[in-house]
């Protein structure tokens, strides 16, 4: 990034602080930071408080930042380099104080040509540290509660010993080792973060005309007044090269741009068909500082993760309705699949991240309360043939084996009273298909086949209770089978099918990680290009506002 004028006169103070012996003598100066108005109050929770307290108890008693006679130590420099370009990891300078600190130790410059060191160094020295501590601090974990965003609880994090960190870091003079180690070491962060310094550079540029809704949708071949709207469009956007000549015909759309609008569809999640449609042109009109908006809370909801496991991942994207399947986290995805997740609102899926621990071939579907109070009951009492048609029936108990009940008025009283369970027999029109991924949680969340498979054909695909849904779930057994004896494709297949074994359990000799994720900007691979995704759940409009809240608070 370009950094301020500001910025770099306050660097140059930091290593040019302390007067030169022979230095002329000069007036009386203010003291510095005299006035305390000069840097603003920076509210302190008790816990920034204490990682404070402690930093300060880690080493020897006095400035940290700056020597006996009040000079700059060299790493206050690349500390305010630092706070600077907070906005390279998309958090915001102003959150850690960056123009204030730049401001004072600018004016410490004259300030220390006086006697002595001056009397509010130490509060400007402890600010620093604070400024510094909260920076690594939400570098690495986060500047608000996942939980308030989506995850149904706090995700499992270790949190760093930053006092630590930041004493080990001065000790040896170089805060960037210690930066590096605190970033998310997600393969997506550094794309995302590489992508963010051209992604805004384009967002400041003059942006071409939007496009209208062809009616009907515009193929290659064909022609319409506002065509040329196309070319300049994707020209703008960078599907196109930049030095590409106008069309010759501004009124056709030239077969030669349907290879850059089948990329653009593919990277925003869209049917990469070629054609121009209202869900092509919503989001060829996206403007591009939405897309930084994107990146820069993708980086924040990647900072909430724990780290990559070091076992098998797979990952799903709830936005983008899209599973990768990795044998490890860091390289490129073994498995690309589509995905059907829970319908926007009260069956939304949850961010979590679990541990896959068995598969079920043929399983049982064990309607949930919920779905049995609001659907079911209803459907049994309106249609007495319904159980039978569904291949349903009614248990005592919630193993596979629990007695199966006759269905009458008792067995009904018992489901309307909770006491009895009403569950899906396997075979081909069993809601979870036929195999289901176990990953035990509270929220009773899973991966599963499914019966609906027109669904997956479509662009947005929230349809479930908030289960995700596997277009192709044999592949997907397959590789999280890879590693057990004797499970290849066809046993897997043949599992499927069996007609003879009700259910088959298979437990894992090693656990797979499952990550149910929500981001709107991905890249699913080290220098992967970046994709973007509609805000199905709409998530972005108010995790960037409590962002925004607590800059102002």
């Amino acid at each position: 990034m370009r950094l301020p004028a500001l910025f770099l006169a306050a660097c140059a103070a930091a290593v040019s602080i302390a007067p030169s012996p022979t230095a002329a003598a000069a007036p009386p100066p203010a003291r510095w930071l005299d006035h305390p108005e000069s840097i603003r109050v920076m509210p302190v929770p008790s816990a920034e408080a204490e990682t404070l307290r402690r930093f300060h108890a880690l080493g020897p008693a006095g400035l940290r930042w700056f020597d006996a006679q009040g000079r700059a130590r060299p790493v206050l420099a690349e500390a305010l380099s630092l706070l600077a370009a907070a906005e390279d990891d998309g958090l915001h300078p102003g959150d850690y104080e960056a123009d204030e600190l730049a401001r004072a130790v600018q004016s410490g410059r004259a300030a220390a040509a006086g006697n002595g060191t001056p009397s509010a160094l130490p509060a400007l020295d402890q600010r620093l540290s604070l400024a510094v501590l909260r920076f690594l601090r939400e570098l690495h974990l986060g500047r608000v509660d996942p939980r308030r965003h989506g995850w149904k609880r706090r995700p499992a994090r270790v949190e760093p010993d930053l006092a630590a960190l930041l004493h080990q870091a001065l000790e040896a003079g170089r805060l960037a080792p210690a930066v590096q180690a605190l970033r998310p070491a997600w393969p997506a962060y550094e794309t995302l973060r590489a992508a963010l310094p051209a992604l805004r550079a384009q967002a400041a540029r003059e942006t071409p005309a939007p496009l209208p809704v062809f009616r009907p949708s515009l193929r290659p071949g064909q022609s319409h007044a506002q065509a040329v709207r196309v070319f300049e469009r994707l020209r703008f956007l960078g599907e196109l090269p930049g030095d590409a000549p106008p069309p010759t015909d501004p009124t056709r759309y030239d077969p030669a741009w349907e290879p850059a609008v089948r990329r653009f569809q593919a990277r925003h999640g869209l049917n990469d068909d070629g054609v121009i449609g209202p869900s092509t042109v919503a989001a060829l009109n996206v403007p591009l500082s939405q897309r930084v908006r994107q990146v820069e809370l993708s980086l924040e909801r990647l900072r909430w993760m724990p780290p990559p496991p070091g076992q098998p991942l797979i990952l799903v994207n709830v936005p983008m309705f899209r599973l990768w399947a990795y044998a490890d986290a860091t390289a490129e995805p073994a498995l690309a699949l589509r995905v059907i997740v829970g319908r926007s609102g009260k069956d939304a899926t949850p961010s979590m991240m679990e541990e896959l621990r068995y598969l079920v071939f043929r399983p049982y579907w064990n309607v949930p309360s919920g779905i049995l109070r609001d659907e079911e009951l209803p459907r049994i009492e309106a249609d007495p043939g319904y159980l039978h048609r569904q291949n349903k029936e009614v248990v005592d108990g919630p193993a596979d084996h629990s007695p199966v009940l006759p269905f009458g008025a008792e067995a009904l009283a018992g489901l309307r009273e909770g006491r009895l369970r009403l569950r899906q027999k396997p075979g081909p029109g069993n809601a979870l298909g036929a195999v289901k991924f176990m990953m035990p949680n509270d929220e009773a969340i899973y991966l599963h086949d499914t019966p609906a498979r027109s669904l997956f054909l479509r662009e947005r695909r929230d349809f479930s209770h908030g289960c995700v849904r596997v277009q192709e779930p044999a592949a997907l057994a397959t590789w999280v089978l890879r590693e057990h004896p004797g499970w290849n494709a066809q046993r897997v297949a043949a599992a499927m099918r069996d007609d003879a074994v009700p259910s088959q359990y298979v437990m894992l000799d090693r656990p797979v990680t499952v990550a149910l994720a929500y981001f709107t900007a991905w890249a699913e691979s080290p220098g992967a290009p970046v994709r973007f995704a509609a805000d199905v759940y709409q998530r972005d409009a108010p995790l960037a506002r409590a962002l925004q809240r607590r800059r102002s608070d």
